[in-house]
């Protein structure tokens, strides 16, 4: 399968940091192959680190 777009919720939920890390790389190594993501999590700094564009939702 070769995706162009891929969607994640929570990606790093429940993930010990080790994992946390794996998955970073992992959605690294797929931008750097041009596959479109997105991410849906409340890890700021995670996102920040995988992010080329953030959408931060405010409360009231």
């Amino acid at each position: 399968m070769n995706p162009k777009v891929l969607a994640y919720d929570e990606p790093t939920s429940a993930l010990d940091p080790g994992l946390r890390q794996q998955v970073e790389q992992l959605i690294l190594d797929l931008k750097k192959e041009g596959v479109t993501q997105i991410v849906v999590t409340h890890d700021l700094v995670f996102a920040e680190n995988i992010g080329d564009q953030l959408l931060k939702v405010a409360g009231e």
